[in-house]
C-alpha cells in the first residue's frame, strides 16, 4: 500500500460542468485577473479566455503562437510568462490565450500547471488534492 499525503482540499461541487478550480493570473506585481478553470489533464496547456489577457493589458498576438488540436478541430493561442495561482499555490507559467474571442473555456493542463503539483482526486466525494511536486 502507497500513502499520499497532501497540503491542500478543495470540493469542486457535483456539476457537469467538470473539474473547476480558482485560478488567479497576474502580471507583474499589479495586475491581475481571477478566473475558474476546469483541470484537464488531456490538455497538454494551460489555455485561457483572450478577455483575461486584455483585462491584463496583454497584446495576445505578441506571445508565442502554437496551433492547438481538439476533438472540435485545431485553434491558435499564444504564449505569455505569467504567476499563475491557485489556493495558496503560487508559480511562474507559460500560459496561453486564444487568439479567437469566441473561444470560452478556461482550463489548466499538464504544462505550465499539473507538472509542478501532485493531484489527488476522489471525484465520488467532488474532492481535489494538492500539492507541490516536491513537497
Amino acid at each position: 500500500m502507497e500513502t499520499l499525503t497532501f497540503r491542500s482540499k478543495h470540493s469542486y461541487g457535483q456539476s457537469k460542468a467538470g473539474i473547476e478550480i480558482p485560478i488567479g493570473l497576474r502580471l507583474g506585481t499589479d495586475r491581475g485577473v481571477r478566473l475558474l478553470a476546469k483541470v484537464d489533464t488531456g490538455a497538454t496547456f494551460c489555455i485561457f479566455q483572450r478577455d483575461y489577457a486584455e483585462q491584463l493589458a496583454i497584446p495576445v498576438e505578441s506571445g508565442t503562437q502554437a496551433v492547438v488540436t481538439t476533438a472540435t478541430g485545431p485553434f491558435e493561442v499564444y504564449g505569455h510568462n505569467l504567476t499563475l495561482s491557485c489556493f495558496d499555490f503560487e508559480l511562474e507559467a507559460m500560459v496561453y490565450f486564444a487568439r479567437d474571442s469566441n473561444y470560452l473555456r478556461n482550463v489548466v493542463g499538464r504544462l505550465g500547471w499539473l507538472q509542478h503539483f501532485r493531484l489527488g482526486l476522489i471525484d465520488h466525494d467532488a474532492t481535489l488534492f494538492l500539492s507541490r511536486y516536491d513537497e
